[in-house]
């Protein structure tokens, strides 16, 4: 039996769809990966010292299995690495050197991004919080100072992105997140890696992050022009691209008219 001139167009344009709704799923998943910048102040160069993938780390809780720490003095300005709203903070630990610690985490801020992410900013010193609970923060604003209060030995600045989720069992968990930061302008991102030295700027060019063997160098590079050759094939794959789905809308009518 013969189908109708509406079914079998609708048939035909079926691979057209499917190709436009892949396209489409892959920009979207594109514009949805989150960039964070570097939480402390222009010009301050430090280093990675735990990152995922690291040989040595104290982050193997599904919690903080992507977080990072930052090798820093006390004192050092901490800023919010995205914009969102805080919702706890803690400052009173740290006042006696000779307590033992009441936390793993000390002195934090913990602000919730529009994703239902949580960034977690910890070890900060005593009475070193300026923000509260409920307060709106932009990416860059102070929310506190460095220090190494908690279980930690030496001052430093522990970061990391977290969401709660329900798990097969039924419950909810706090599952860490991967983290990709920028720096300069056009924003250049990153992945934190141990021993990774990095310098925010946030108003320039930014300088390539590095690793101690090596030297302080620019990230961009003069974008090289495409030789004839380099030029054509390109063209060459976009027409086959088209006429793939050009010849998948014949047989696709084709096979609808059987």
């Amino acid at each position: 039996m013969k189908r109708s001139p509406v079914v079998a167009s609708r048939r035909a344009w079926g691979p057209v769809v499917a190709v436009l709704a892949l396209a489409w799923s892959g920009l979207a998943c594109a514009k949805t990966e989150v960039h964070y910048r570097l939480p402390w102040p222009d010009g301050l160069t430090f280093m990675i010292v735990q990152a995922p993938g690291g040989r040595i780390t104290s982050h193997f809780l599904k919690s903080n299995l992507n977080a990072v720490d930052i090798e820093m003095p006390e004192g050092i300005q901490v800023l919010a690495a995205r914009e969102g709203v805080v919702t706890s903070a803690e400052s009173w630990q740290g006042a006696d050197p000779d307590e033992p610690p009441a936390s793993y985490d000390g002195n934090f801020v913990r602000v919730r991004h529009a994703d239902d992410s949580f960034a977690l900013y910890a070890h900060l010193k005593h009475e070193g919080v300026v923000v509260r609970p409920g307060e709106a923060v932009r990416a860059g604003q102070l929310l506190g100072y460095s220090g190494a209060t908690g279980d930690v030995e030496k001052p430093h600045l522990h970061f990391g992105v977290s969401r709660w989720i329900r798990n097969k069992a039924g419950w909810m968990e706090e599952v860490s997140l991967p983290i990709t930061f920028t720096v300069g302008v056009p924003a250049y991102a990153f992945k934190p890696y141990a021993a990774l030295i990095v310098t925010p700027n946030y108003t320039g060019p930014p300088e390539r992050p590095r690793f101690p063997s090596e030297a302080r160098g620019p990230v961009y590079v003069a974008p090289r022009e495409l030789t004839p050759e380099e030029e054509l094939a390109s063209w060459a794959k976009i027409a086959a691209f088209f006429a793939c789905g050009v010849l998948a809308m014949y047989v696709s009518w084709k096979l609808s008219q059987g």
